[in-house]
């Protein structure tokens, strides 16, 4: 767990956590991905969603949320929404993971149709959820999320967003690489991290994905976080993380 300067908290595995309200804000769940893609041809296992689901679990039996937010991109497609031949569908599977709390959905850009699968099941539906100072959006308008962005810090509060999946490469002095999923925050913004375990992630130092982030928020603001195991490590201010990257891991001289 990382705590902010606000008291905000960044969990693992991709949770932000407001004590003062007792409310969790996570995003980018996709549930149903791989159901969504079987149903567009793509020929992929029959992998479910217990480990999303499982992820969902183990953040609220740690930090006890009396409200969870879920901030865009419910399900990844209209087959999330159908029955599966045990007859429950994924978005049947989520609800029951979010049972026993306030749910809140904000929906993002995979979930047209979602409003009306939702009607009449208990859960908030909303384009924008406020909390103490903060609000949470899904994010993927940049002009709306400048203004947001803005109208938080004015309150002394952030906004809490997902939709761009940050993630950074790490490397090792011998140029090993692997990708894990990251938070990046500015005074008045918080962008999550993808909580689908599908998701690959977009490179805050490389990937053309994460332009959209630096162009409501500029890099020399952004401070970043990698999520490694149960642990949230800190890894620095963007510009310089990028600065760094791009010059390449050091050559190792030869002994003797």
């Amino acid at each position: 767990m990382l705590t902010l300067d606000d008291d905000l908290r960044c969990v693992a595995p991709g949770g932000l956590f407001d004590p003062a309200t007792r409310t969790l804000v996570i995003a980018d769940v996709h549930a149903g991905y791989v159901r969504s893609l079987q149903s567009r041809g793509y020929l992929l296992p029959g992998v479910d969603d217990r480990e999303l689901f499982a992820r969902i679990a183990r953040l609220r039996e740690r930090l006890d949320p009396a409200t969870v937010v879920i901030a865009g991109d419910v399900v990844h497609g209209p087959a999330s929404m159908r029955a599966s031949p045990d007859g429950a569908s994924a978005l049947d599977g989520l609800l029951s993971a979010l049972d026993g709390c306030a749910a809140v959905i904000v929906p993002g850009n995979h979930d047209r149709g979602l409003d009306a699968a939702l009607h009449g099941r208990g859960v908030t539906v909303c384009e924008r959820w406020a909390f103490g100072p903060h609000v949470a959006l899904h994010g993927d308008d940049p002009e709306v999320l400048r203004a947001e962005r803005a109208s938080a810090r004015r309150g002394g509060g952030r906004v809490v967003i997902g939709h761009h999946h940050p993630a950074l490469v790490l490397r090792d002095a011998v140029g090993a690489r692997t990708k894990v999923m990251a938070f990046a925050w500015a005074p008045g913004i918080v962008c999550l991290p993808a909580l689908t375990p599908f998701a690959r992630g977009s490179d805050l130092v490389l990937d053309d994905e994460a332009a959209g982030l630096t162009a409501a928020v500029d890099a020399s603001e952004l401070e970043t976080a990698v999520i490694v195991g149960e642990r949230v490590l800190p890894t620095g201010r963007l510009d310089r993380v990028r600065a760094v990257q791009r010059r390449g891991p050091a050559r190792r001289q030869r002994a003797g």
